[in-house]
């Protein structure tokens, strides 16, 4: 799953939380935690929006504001374990 979520961002480019989870049908918390993992090893980075400095409001939710992107310019080829 973490090389298909690789693709995914290499593909599309930026994408929330929200949007990667929803993609794989996944729940959100399932989603953070290999998130979490591909940020750690380098491969993803969260961009810095005007939303993700705060916890959430009435407005944005926090799956939203959290915006990754992919930090290699291709995957194929290439393990993240």
């Amino acid at each position: 799953m973490l090389t298909e979520i690789l693709k995914l961002l290499a593909e599309r480019g930026p994408m929330s939380l929200a949007e990667i989870a929803r993609h794989f049908q996944s729940e959100i918390s399932a989603m953070e935690g290999m998130l979490a993992v591909l940020e750690a090893k380098g491969r993803i980075g969260r961009l810095d929006t005007k939303c993700s400095k705060c916890k959430g409001c009435v407005e944005v939710k926090p799956e939203d504001a959290a915006i990754f992107q992919a930090l290699e310019p291709t995957v194929s080829g290439h393990s993240v374990s």
